[in-house]
């Protein structure tokens, strides 16, 4: 099984970053709402954090309390998204009255969890991090999900051989920097600094039931259509109009919670078009993608009490199948993921599936030797 995010037409990408020419305020400009009618929010709009569920959930509540504040009575929310659900949530405790509007077929977006396989396999959002102080730490308790201690360290493997991670070469060190945070080759320069500081102090969870649950917290409320693609919005000082595929639907205000990928393509028109300042923000932040493989097996050929593995690979290109993540003591299943992030993520996006996940088993296999 893998991903393709940057093939998918809901999202284009995972999460946002900093791109070069880019720059904090851009999150800020972002997020502000255009004639208290047309409001923004998600990780990309989190002006303190980003790149991760709870950068969402923050801007959203904030967003939330914003509108229910503003006298707004029915409110459309674009994106089921965490970040959509979490905003309907919040407002329709307040007594507003709210219509999400979804172009997939489920919920949940960027979270998505598969269990074809038998086990709960995320394809999107997969830790939270940071526990301490995090807000999403009170709702993962409240869900009361099973979780993991992640483990940061690992081993380095090559034909056959375990090898010091002091002795990767430095295009190993750079493509698990990619990997962790699925920048693009054009912010390279100027993201860790910007990044470094996001996240939250405290211990990493997984969640071997799946990130998926979460999800439940904010279910009910609200009027859910799924299968219904936006296409325009169109807003003045009465009223917001807002064109899918199938409607057409009057609001007082909208919250657009779509990733950032679908603003930068353009994918919805707005009339009148967003001022200036907020487009060529979006069109300066980055917006990468991570990709996930899973690999599942018979039993474990591997280290099987260690979270991590690299595998500096010379058969492939820098930055392909290199990062790796052991979901044994995670779930007990003999599975491994494979990450491909950035650059390498982007030229594997036009791969079929089976050559992708034959070309990340041969170098899982060649690391530890097995020729089966």
């Amino acid at each position: 099984m893998r991903t393709n995010w940057s093939r998918d037409p809901f999202s284009f990408g995972t999460y946002s970053h900093i791109a070069k020419g880019s720059q904090r305020k851009d999150h800020r400009r972002l997020a502000e709402p255009v004639a208290d009618k047309v409001y923004f929010a998600g990780e990309a709009a989190n002006p303190d954090r980003n790149s991760s569920v709870h950068a969402a959930l923050e801007s959203v509540r904030l967003v939330a309390s914003q509108i229910a504040a503003s006298g707004h009575k029915r409110i459309g929310v674009i994106g089921a998204g965490v970040s959509g659900l979490v905003a309907a949530h919040a407002m329709s405790n307040a007594g507003l009255d709210v219509h999400v509007i979804e172009g997939r077929d489920r919920i949940g977006g960027r979270i998505n969890t598969d269990r074809s396989l038998g086990f709960a396999a995320d394809l999107g959002a997969s830790w939270l991090h940071g526990i301490d102080g995090n807000p999403l730490t009170a709702v993962v308790k409240q869900a009361g999900m099973r979780k993991f201690v992640y483990d940061p360290n690992g081993i380095a493997r090559v034909q056959g051989r375990e090898i010091s991670l002091n002795n990767l070469p430095n295009w190993a060190y750079d493509i698990l920097q990619y990997d962790n945070h699925a920048g693009t080759e054009n912010g390279t320069l100027n993201k860790w600094a910007y990044l470094w500081t996001s996240d939250y102090s405290g211990d990493e969870w997984l969640f071997p039931d799946g990130y998926d649950q979460i999800l439940t917290q904010f279910e009910g409320g609200y009027e859910l259509s799924l299968n219904e693609r936006v296409n325009a919005v169109e807003y003045n000082s009465n009223k917001v109009r807002v064109t899918s595929n199938i409607s057409v639907r009057n609001f007082d205000a909208v919250i657009v919670t779509v990733p950032l990928g679908v603003l930068k393509v353009g994918h919805i028109a707005f009339d009148p078009v967003l001022p200036d300042e907020k487009q060529q923000a979006i069109d300066r932040l980055g917006f990468g993608t991570l990709d996930k493989i899973y690999l599942q097996f018979d039993e474990v050929f591997w280290d099987a009490d260690i979270q991590n593995i690299t595998t500096p690979s010379v058969d492939f290109p820098h930055g392909h199948y290199n990062s790796w993540m052991n979901l044994y003591p995670v779930t007990g299943e003999p599975v491994l993921i494979c990450f491909n992030g950035g650059p390498a993520a982007y030229a594997l996006s036009s791969e079929t599936d089976e050559t992708v996940v034959g070309q990340a088993l041969s170098t899982i296999l060649n690391a530890y030797d097995r020729g089966d």
